[in-house]
């Protein structure tokens, strides 16, 4: 009896907004050149209004002036705009690459949501401008001889389109100095296989992307064992 093939897997694009998606499209462009992955992309909605308790609150937008927190009907509109204009850049992404793309909603913490759509043998780019642009090294968590060719392909190709060089941290550090190597770094993208270590729980991972200010690629979110119930739900 034939075996049934294995589903491909995606690159699973993941940003709280558009704007950090568009972004990094350059990053998901050569992930997909490098890999065989069908984009899909994940929109997350933290519900940054139910964290306000109390008036006089406000929120900084990303040009630095002060505004209202919005509300939830007001959020909503503005999750339906981003989720098409995000529809609209996965499209392009898998123009001419495949025909099977998608996109998803999700409410809650954005590695938690990420890491719960994450299937088999998906990738995630979790979305972010990076602070220093493109002008920064791309930061491999993990011996470059513990990972595949696969893996090792696609960061050089990182590299490559930033003209900047690949820094590794091995797999032995600390997790606390992990943390503290990439706070003190100029990094433009961050590739980390959490199946090899020393990152390895949902909890680590969040830290990481806190920490990054770049784009986070990420391996074996799947494998990940949920660190807590961060209220994330599918909404579409």
């Amino acid at each position: 009896m034939s075996r049934a093939p294995r589903p491909e897997p995606h690159l699973l694009v993941v940003g709280m907004s558009s704007s950090d998606v568009k972004a990094t499209l350059s990053y998901a462009r050569i992930l997909l050149d490098t890999l065989s992955a069908v984009p899909k992309g994940l929109l997350v909605d933290t519900r940054i209004s139910g964290l306000a308790i109390g008036a006089g609150h406000r929120i900084v937008a990303s040009n630095g002036t002060l505004r209202e927190i919005p509300t939830d009907a007001q959020l909503q509109r503005t999750m339906k705009r981003e989720a098409s204009a995000l529809g609209t850049l996965i499209a392009e992404l898998a123009s001419g690459r495949s025909k099977l793309w998608s996109c998803e909603v999700a409410e809650g913490d954005l590695v938690t949501c990420a890491c719960a759509a994450a299937a088999d043998e998906d990738i995630l780019l979790l979305c972010q401008r990076p602070l220093f642009g493109f002008h920064g090294n791309v930061l491999l968590i993990g011996s470059a001889n513990l990972h595949s060719t696969a893996v090792r392909t696609m960061v050089r190709a990182l590299s490559d389109a930033v003209l900047a060089r690949i820094f590794e941290v091995q797999s032995t550090e600390e997790v606390a100095a992990v943390f503290k190597r990439v706070d003190r770094s100029r990094v433009t993208a961050i590739v980390v296989d959490l199946n090899l270590g020393p990152l390895r729980s949902e909890a680590d991972l969040r830290h990481l992307f806190s920490a990054a200010r770049c784009p986070v690629i990420v391996i074996g979110a799947k494998n990940l064992k949920r660190t807590g119930d961060q209220g994330d739900r599918p909404v579409t």
